[in-house]
């Protein structure tokens, strides 16, 4: 796979992710692990269906990366959950000093992690505290199911509105979580279905009215509801952005984990959604 290259400096790189790639090996990245032989090829069962793959291991963007610049090592400066895409950024690492603090898989993580100084400032430990600042801003896209209504509040009139609610971290410690959202549009489609020549207008034509859904087949899909939701994490907490958007009944449409599974299925099977695709991109 050919990676596209964003921006290039001295010491960055900045690539684009592609959805269903993780960025580095680690427990939680949802690595394969349940494998069959099927006819000579790998079958991967994931958690929404199968995907047939060559027998070669995923290579994680850190490596891709690394591939493509010809072996020179680069650091991960932060992460991006394996289902979503987006801006990747990368220190060169032969510009760090030795005690400098930088790591082939340096990237930001709970703990707000410090680096030495004794020798000067780093390429890595200087981007990385970069995106622990508090001015800093990161804004991510994602598509959600909803119309962008709760509890009668029309959300997208709100512009900016700030989430401020503790969430667990991956070793079950609850911790602060703080993540501006502004809704930019909802809508709802609903699938029409035609009548009979009795109900013809007086054009000619077939009107067309809805279908009462709760007499349609559980196989046949739902109204069409979804958002778009601009999203800037001020903390960096495990899936901050999928449990907070559940949290206000807007589940990011692919998140398995988060989401709302039956529309998940709905969206791949009816509307092309790839198999691990969470729609979240960081801009």
């Amino acid at each position: 796979t050919t990676i596209k290259i964003l921006d290039r400096g001295p010491h960055h790189l900045v690539v684009a992710k592609p959805p269903a790639v993780v960025c580095h090996h680690s427990e939680w990245a949802g690595l394969r692990k349940n494998k069959k032989k099927n006819k000579g090829q790998n079958k991967i069962i994931y958690r929404h269906g199968e995907s047939n793959l060559d027998d070669e291991e995923e290579q994680p963007m850190l490596q891709q990366v690394r591939d493509m610049m010809h072996g020179r090592r680069v650091n991960l400066i932060h992460r991006l959950d394996r289902g979503a895409s987006g801006c990747l950024l990368f220190s060169f690492a032969d510009g760090d000093r030795v005690g400098g603090g930088g790591s082939e898989l340096g990237s930001i993580d709970e703990e707000n992690r410090k680096f030495p100084t004794e020798h000067g400032p780093n390429p890595t430990s200087q981007l990385i505290q970069s995106l622990q600042n508090p001015n800093s801003i990161k804004t991510y896209v994602a598509l959600v199911r909803g119309e962008g209504i709760l509890h009668g509040e029309d959300l997208k009139t709100k512009g900016w509105f700030t989430i401020d609610r503790p969430i667990k971290d991956e070793k079950g410690r609850v911790r602060d979580a703080i993540t501006e959202f502004r809704f930019l549009a909802g809508y709802t489609v609903v699938v029409l279905d035609e009548l009979g020549s009795e109900d013809r207008g007086e054009n000619g034509l077939k009107d067309k009215t809805p279908l009462s859904f709760k007499n349609k087949s559980a196989n046949e899909p739902q109204p069409v509801r979804a958002s778009v939701v601009l999203a800037r994490p001020k903390t960096g907490r495990w899936h901050q952005i999928r449990r907070h958007l559940n949290g206000l009944s807007h589940p990011i449409l692919g998140d398995s984990t988060h989401g709302n599974s039956k529309i998940n299925r709905e969206w791949r099977e009816h509307r092309n959604m790839l198999g691990e695709r969470t729609c979240l991109h960081l801009g």
